[in-house]
C-alpha cells in the first residue's frame, strides 16, 4: 500500500485527483494538509512514500514543500499537480531536484508517474544500501587484513627468534666457550682451538645471511622477478627436498608495478616453504604468465593434499591470501586428500608510474 501526501487545497482538485487513482485501480491510503505546519508534522508522522502538491495554496506553496523536505534529507520523491506554473517554469523546478510535474488538465499521466517515481526511489535505496553494505564489507575486509599482517608478522619474528635461539645462539655460546678457555689458559691447544672458534663464526655469518636474504626483498628494478625466483628456486634444489620446475613467459617485468613482483615472490616464497613442511612433495611446477590485463601465477605440488574445505586456512595462507587481495587480485587452492595441491593466483596488471 503506498502512501501518499497530498499538499491541496481546492476539494475539487482533491476529488478529481482520488477518481484518477481509484479509476486506474492504484492501491493507496493518503493524508491531505493545506498548511505549512499540518505538512511538517505529516512528514514526520505519516511517513509518506511520495508527495503530490499543488504549486500555490493562501499559507504555503510547493517550493516550500519541497525545500522543508529536502532539508530533512528525505528521499521522498515529490511531484507538483498544478496548472499554474507552466512549462517553462516546470522545467526549472524538475532541475532543482523536484521529481516530477503534472498539469492538472492531464491528470491521466499521475499514476504512470506516480509508478516511475516509486521506481527510481527504490532502485536509489537498493543502490544506496548495497553501497552501505559494500563500506561495511570493506571495513570487515580491512580488519580481516591487518589480523593477517600482524599474523604473519608474529610468525616471521618467532621464526627468526627459533633461528637466532636453536642455531646461531648456540654456535655463539661454543665460541664464547672456547674464547674462554683460551684466555683463562685452560687449552694447550690454542691454534687448533681458534680454528675451530673461526669456522663456528664462518658459520654463524651464513646462518644470518640465510636469514637477510628471506627478510630483505630482491631488487626487482635491477634483476626483475624472474631473476628473482630463479635465486630462490636455486637455494631450495641446493637441499634438493623436491624436484622444481619453473616455466615462465618472457615478463614486461619494467612495467609491472614493483609491489605486485613482490607480492607474487613472496607468494612463490611462502607456497614452497609449505611444501617443505607439509606436502612430502617429490615434483613442484612453477608457471608464470600474463596477458594484456592479468599477470597469472601457478604452484602445483604431488604431495599429500588436503581439502580445503575442512581444514581451515593457517596463517601462511591467510597472509597470501591477504597480499592477493591488496591488489584485488584472485587465490585459489585446488587441493584433495592424495592429490597434491594446486595453488592458482591471477592479479589486475598494475603498470610501473614512471
Amino acid at each position: 500500500m503506498v502512501k501518499i501526501l497530498i499538499v491541496e487545497d481546492d476539494p475539487v482538485d482533491i476529488d478529481l485527483l482520488r477518481y484518477e487513482l481509484r479509476k486506474n485501480e492504484f492501491e493507496y491510503e493518503h493524508t491531505l494538509v493545506q498548511s505549512k505546519a499540518e505538512y511538517e508534522a505529516a512528514l514526520t508522522n505519516f511517513k509518506p512514500d511520495i508527495i503530490l502538491s499543488d504549486y500555490n495554496l493562501p499559507s504555503f506553496d510547493a517550493q516550500k514543500a519541497f525545500w522543508i523536505k529536502q532539508r530533512l534529507h528525505l528521499d521522498i520523491p515529490f511531484i507538483i499537480v498544478s496548472g499554474a506554473i507552466g512549462e517553462e517554469n516546470a522545467v526549472e523546478l524538475i532541475k532543482n531536484g523536484v521529481t516530477d510535474y503534472v498539469p492538472k488538465d492531464k491528470l491521466f499521466t499521475i499514476v504512470p508517474k506516480i509508478n516511475r517515481a516509486l521506481q527510481e526511489s527504490r532502485d536509489r535505496r537498493e543502490k544506496l544500501e548495497i553501497k552501505r553494505r559494500m563500506v561495511k564489507e570493506r571495513a570487515r575486509y580491512q580488519q580481516m587484513l591487518g589480523k593477517a599482517t600482524v599474523q604473519g608478522q608474529e610468525k616471521e619474528r618467532a621464526e627468526i627468534g627459533k633461528e637466532l635461539h636453536d642455531n646461531i645462539n648456540q654456535i655463539l655460546s661454543v665460541i664464547r666457550m672456547y674464547v674462554s678457555m683460551q684466555l683463562e689458559g685452560e687449552d694447550d691447544g690454542s691454534p687448533a682451538l681458534l680454528q675451530q672458534s673461526l669456522c663456528l663464526i664462518d658459520s654463524c655469518i651464513s646462518e644470518i645471511r640465510k636469514i637477510s636474504q628471506v627478510l630483505i626483498p630482491p631488487c626487482f628494478k635491477e634483476d626483475g622477478l624472474i631473476a628473482a625466483l630463479d635465486t630462490l628456486i636455486e637455494r631450495i634444489r641446493i637441499v634438493k627436498p623436491f624436484t622444481i620446475n619453473f616455466k615462465y613467459q618472457e615478463l614486461g617485468e619494467k612495467e609491472i608495478e614493483e609491489n605486485q613482483q613482490l607480492t607474487l615472490y613472496r607468494i612463490v616464497q611462502e607456497q614452497l616453504n609449505n611444501i617443505i613442511k607439509h606436502a612430502g612433495a617429490t615434483n613442484v611446477d612453477i608457471e608464470l604468465n600474463e596477458t594484456d590485463e592479468r599477470i597469472y601465477l601457478q604452484i602445483t605440488d604431488d604431495g599429500h593434499g588436503f581439502d580445503p574445505h575442512t581444514k581451515s586456512a593457517g596463517v601462511g595462507i591467510n597472509n597470501m591470501l591477504s597480499r592477493v587481495r591488496l591488489h584485488d587480485g584472485d587465490l585459489r587452492i585446488i587441493s584433495g586428500h592424495g592429490d597434491g595441491c594446486t595453488l592458482k593466483v591471477s592479479l589486475p596488471k598494475v603498470h610501473q608510474t614512471v
